[in-house]
């Protein structure tokens, strides 16, 4: 193999490692609202424009207010409960977080929960 494709070939393996390494401990939501749920505070990345779904209450109840686009995975709940009347603080975003082939809602406050 010629030695100039030796770096773009690891560098190539490191993309799809690094984002494996980890430990994906988000907690679950419960199948009914829960005034306290545990959270966990997580770093976004900017420039990340996502695709969320508002539902008021509980999101394991499926009610589902639309879909909105957020640049950052921590505006996912306060956009949603800013954007819809009828949150008053009460909403979630969610999107689906594609390393742990899960949906993450994000409540009012900017708290992340497992769906």
């Amino acid at each position: 193999m010629p030695t100039t494709l030796q770096p773009f070939l690891f560098a190539a393996v490191l993309l799809f490692a690094i984002p494996a390494w980890g430990s994906d401990t988000l907690p679950q939501l419960p199948s009914t609202g829960s005034a306290s749920l545990p959270s966990v505070r997580m770093a976004a990345l900017p420039d990340q424009t996502l695709t969320v779904t508002c539902y008021l209450g509980n999101p394991n109840d499926n009610q589902s207010l639309g879909s909105i686009t957020v640049n950052s995975p921590a505006a996912a709940g306060p956009t949603c409960n800013s954007l819809n009347y009828a949150c008053q603080g009460r909403c979630f975003g969610c999107y689906a977080d594609f390393d742990m082939a899960e949906d993450v809602c994000v409540d009012s406050a900017g708290r992340k929960y497992m769906r």
